[in-house]
């Protein structure tokens, strides 16, 4: 069993409660846990026999761009979903950063974190 993860995905995401959020979409910086049995391609050493991170990323953006919702709960829930679903892993956790109103608020960060 190993783990896979990839930090800070730039994304933009049409996603929010306020009206400004409405009509553009805004930064999202989105991390990736994927868990999976390694035995495979520490054998092989084949990319084909493993996890190709740019797969990951590339689906991770995919989603973001027909994504269209309000709480960034719910994005979560359905893109930790769609990733273990496509890349058939044993669990995925998935960390979604908000920046665009920390500053505003008096806040270091805005996170939302689920695992499936």
């Amino acid at each position: 069993m190993g783990k896979i993860k990839l930090e800070g995905i730039e994304v933009m995401v049409r996603i929010g409660l306020l009206e400004e959020e409405l009509f553009a979409p805004q930064d999202l910086r989105i991390s990736v846990e994927l868990a999976y049995d390694f035995e495979t391609i520490r054998e092989t050493d084949e990319i084909t026999d493993g996890i190709d991170y740019r797969s990951v990323i590339e689906k991770v953006r995919e989603f973001c761009a027909k994504y269209d919702g309000k709480t960034l709960e719910r994005f979560a829930h359905f893109l930790a979903t769609e990733l273990k679903d496509a890349f058939q892993v044993q669990s995925v956790r998935l960390i979604v950063d908000k920046p665009r109103y920390t500053k505003k608020l008096g806040l270091a960060e805005i996170r939302v974190e689920v695992e499936r």
